[in-house]
């Protein structure tokens, strides 16, 4: 297993791309061929990395088609490639999403059946944690997009978190069938005569209460929805603090509540799986934060492992065929 590392794709490149390969280290993992420019390069093989020259970088605000066309020997372009040649069995970029769209859409191709891939990640909840797809690859999405998402949306909940037959729902304004305009009414009908288990629509208030697995959206809306959340997880969590320390001013009180707190913050921490997965190319495309730490991206090599292991991609074109 190799998985493909894009030293040059976060807003901290490549400072934390290389901490997070520290942390790789520390834990004995050595599968990773890392991308970048020339300057990192004795730094990765001193840290026991393999290394692939990049001669360019696709910044944040470049317009994605352009740098398809014009930066393949960029490391997003390289990496592509690689994985394109099964030099690599996936990557991991925090670089442009639109751009890692376009160089997967362009490259790997789409598996049969799909008609626009889209991005899925997970999502922390009162009871654990859901997937949501699509969070911003698809913001025009078709009925069959919604009936693809939910399938692909499923074998993905199957693969990460063990568990057969998810609770399948469609994000609509209401739990009505009648909801919503007429692509999502349509797509509801459609949902119902597949073999998912699919218990209807969701509404955005309820996302967080764990009341379904896997959380169908087109990707405006699902992409808001993500962005909002973090930020307002994090917001709260500044207010909580705030708060403890002023009520519980004595040491021995901050001490006590202070580990709680702690493991709250813990179970809605989204570096948990690190970044989201492009479902519905033909590889395994790992797709990060831009603003991710260390962690997040050690922890999305991992969730690149595991659908390595697992065999998503090969999982997702049987489920797609039936």
């Amino acid at each position: 297993m190799r998985i493909g590392f894009d030293l040059m794709g976060s807003d901290g490149a490549p400072k934390t791309e290389l901490s997070a390969l520290e942390i790789l280290k520390e834990e004995a993992i050595n599968d990773i061929v890392a991308v970048g420019k020339g300057d990192y390069e004795n730094v990765v093989r001193e840290l026991g990395f393999e290394f692939c020259l990049a001669d360019e970088v696709v910044g944040m605000h470049e317009i994605p088609a352009v740098a398809v066309r014009q930066k393949k020997n960029s490391s997003l372009g390289i990496l592509i490639k690689l994985l394109k040649e099964k030099k690599i069995d996936a990557i991991v970029s925090a670089g442009n999403t639109g751009a890692i769209l376009g160089f997967s859409m362009f490259e790997l191709g789409k598996l049969e059946g799909i008609s626009r891939p889209g991005l899925a990640i997970t999502f922390p909840t009162e009871t654990g944690y859901s997937v949501m797809i699509d969070v911003g690859a698809n913001i025009h999405p078709k009925m069959v997009d919604y009936i693809n998402y939910g399938i692909m949306g499923s074998v993905f909940y199957e693969v990460v978190l063990r568990t057969e037959k998810p609770r399948v729902a469609l994000l609509n304004i209401g739990t009505e069938s009648v909801k919503g305009d007429e692509i999502r009414q349509k797509a509801y009908q459609a949902l119902k005569q597949t073999d998912l288990n699919f218990i209807g629509n969701i509404e955005g208030g309820d996302i967080m209460k764990g009341y379904a697995d896997v959380i169908v959206s087109d990707g405006f809306t699902g992409n808001v929805i993500l962005k909002f959340s973090e930020g307002i997880v994090d917001i709260l969590w500044k207010m909580l603090s705030e708060t403890v320390d002023a009520v519980a001013r004595r040491r021995f009180g901050k001490f006590l509540v202070k580990p709680a707190i702690k493991d709250l913050k813990a179970k809605f921490n989204y570096e948990e799986y690190g970044g989201g997965i492009l479902l519905g190319i033909n590889g395994v495309v790992i797709v990060c934060h831009g603003h991710s730490s260390a962690r997040a991206l050690k922890n999305a090599i991992g969730l690149a492992r595991e659908c390595i292991t697992y065999n998503i991609v090969e999982r997702i074109g049987e489920a797609l065929k039936r």
